[in-house]
């Protein structure tokens, strides 16, 4: 009669919270992959949990579902194989592979009921499938935040602990196929201690069971069959439910209340799919501690099934951006004050000055201009380094034939780099030698200035799509002195940024259905070139305004093209 009750309310809760679900924004079938990266590797540590699994772009298609006629789904396959390319980061051999993706620089989401329809295998011990979320930010986890919309393969002690509710028997008997939770990270300066110096504070840990209320099914299990997740999110609360037989079930007592603290939560967030295998998380044993854990006994190879994710408004809140951020345009400023800019990085709103392991600290050097300067001594550490970082990562992609400019304020004889770094971790320096003039830098000790062509400095590997580090000096001989910097910022970007509402008016798209794409409203092309999804640059052939895309790929690219002495930008859908 408890048991009734409470599904009873729970579905009467559902369907009032169904009255404010608004129109659909946006929705992935997994009839291609083109909005979506996949994963290669084991990441640093086993992606920081420990995992055991190698993932492999082998183990991630796109297949019909059983069943359900014209229905497609992302299927991600854990496998029992070993092989050369199968190890950690060290290149010590695993023994499983699986799969991953997310959709990093192609959909972001800030907003809504996030929605997916998911079937996991028999998980067994080991088996650790989710869908969730990280935030677009260029900080660190957790600093960019975590909103796990659903997860199974928890360990016997956390489905113990809440085992007395939401379907739960209290008897300590459940196994990983009979419950699914769901969690949001974030960091605050109260959770940091020994055993937790990240200062990671996770909703779902619990250990007094208040609020935390996975759920289980004993009668029915989880696992080989398709259950309904929900994530309604909107800039002052997070909620988590479970649909199962058409009913709607709470996963925590009350909504997350977003405040000054998790405002992480604030922000765009990308989607990630994956299968892990053992770790942390599990019953299963940590990476390279046999000891730590039991072992894996998940049967393979076995399938996680997705849907469909589908993203809709809530409370008439709800936004998705394709593609990477919007590009930047003119004149950018990165630290400057007086400098007639397009627009800036603001310090503490839109930006981060960070330097490295403690190896400056305050100087005493006044602004060049303005009244703000980054002035700094060494420290002693034998090295210095520091940055500006973007909260968000910025597109910078039209400024590939422009210039970083910027002033310096430094002993002739101390030489240092100046350099890049990207949303996915590459970096790119360009040395400045001791008592040389490079790049117009005079090296008399005095404020100089240098140009440096965005060319040079982003080297082979550099997205300028997604930057984070716009601006970084970094010195490593250990000299020992005084230096400020000031007036940063790249100039020469497009003086006109397409809009995705505008695209209707240049690009005329399928027409023909051909693969080619007619540019209408433009005259003779003066420069052309197009990017995929990665920032990648296309070989492809252009005559007449008529660019053809026979032989690429569907997907999304970026075209890049200038007319008349005008740089200008769109996106383009090859269906």
């Amino acid at each position: 009669m408890k048991t009734t009750l409470i599904h009873t309310l729970f579905l009467c809760f559902a369907l009032n919270l169904n009255a404010q679900i608004g129109p659909t924004l946006w929705q992935e079938d997994f009839n291609n992959l083109n909005n979506w990266i996949v994963e290669e590797g084991n990441g640093s540590w086993g992606w920081g949990n420990g995992e055991l699994q190698y993932y492999s772009a082998n183990n991630v298609r796109i297949d019909s579902i059983q069943g359900e006629p014209n229905n497609n789904a992302l299927v991600i396959t854990a496998k029992q194989e070993t092989g050369p390319n199968i190890a950690d980061q060290w290149g010590n051999p695993l023994n499983h592979t699986s799969g991953r993706l997310n959709t990093k620089s192609f959909v972001s989401i800030q907003y809504g009921v996030i929605e997916t329809r998911v079937k996991i295998p028999n998980i067994d011990v080991g088996g650790w499938p989710a869908v969730w979320m990280l935030g677009t930010t260029n900080y660190g986890w957790p600093q960019k935040g975590e909103i796990d919309m659903m997860e199974m393969g928890h360990s016997k002690w956390f489905r113990d602990l809440h085992d007395g509710h939401n379907g739960g028997n209290s008897s300590n008997n459940s196994n990983v196929n009979q419950m699914v939770g769901a969690n949001a990270i974030y960091y605050s300066d109260d959770a940091i201690n020994p055993q937790n110096p990240s200062g990671a504070s996770s909703l779902s840990w619990d250990p007094d069971d208040d609020f935390c209320r996975p759920y289980f099914n004993y009668n029915t299990p989880l696992t080989d069959r398709f259950l309904t997740y929900r994530t309604y999110w909107d800039k002052d609360s997070l909620r988590f439910t479970v649909i199962d037989n058409n009913i709607e079930y709470e996963l925590y007592t009350e909504a997350f209340q977003i405040d000054s603290t998790s405002e992480e939560f604030q922000n765009p967030f990308f989607l990630i799919v994956n299968m892990a295998i053992g770790g942390a998380f599990t019953d299963a044993y940590h990476l390279g501690d046999p000891a730590s854990g039991v072992p894996v006994s998940m049967n393979m190879p076995s399938e996680m099934y997705v849907d469909y994710i589908k993203v809709s408004e809530w409370n008439a809140q709800g936004s998705v951006h394709l593609g990477p951020p919007k590009d930047e345009v003119g004149t950018f400023g990165i630290y400057t004050d007086s400098t007639v800019v397009d627009d800036k990085l603001i310090p503490g709103l839109t930006s981060e000055i960070y330097v490295w392991e403690e190896t400056l600290v305050q100087g005493s050097i006044p602004p060049f201009e303005g009244d703000n300067v980054l002035s700094w001594n060494t420290n002693g550490k034998g090295w210095f380094g520091a940055g500006v970082m973007s909260i968000q990562p910025l597109n910078m992609l039209g400024f590939e034939s422009g210039d970083i400019k910027f002033r310096i304020k430094i002993p002739a004889n101390v030489a240092f780099k100046i350099g890049i770094i990207d949303a996915w971790g590459n970096q790119n320096y360009l040395e400045f030698p001791a008592n040389q003039t490079k790049y117009g830098l005079v090296r008399n000790g005095n404020w100089g200035q240098a140009t440096i062509p965005v060319s040079d400095i982003r080297g082979t590997l550099i997205d300028l799509r997604m930057l984070s580090y716009s601006f970084v000096i970094l010195e490593e001989n250990g000299a020992s002195c005084q230096f400020a910097i000031d007036d940063i910022y790249w100039e020469g970007g497009p003086n006109v940024s397409v809009k995705e509402d505008a695209l209707a008016s240049i690009i005329i798209y399928p027409n023909p259905t051909d693969g080619k794409i007619i540019l209408s409203n433009m005259d003779d092309f003066e420069t052309f070139k197009l990017y995929d999804g990665q920032g990648r640059q296309m070989d492809v052939s252009i005559e007449n305004n008529v660019i053809d895309l026979t032989g690429l790929p569907s997907g999304v690219y970026v075209i890049h093209y200038a007319s008349q002495g005008e740089k200008m930008f769109a996106k383009v859908i090859k269906i």
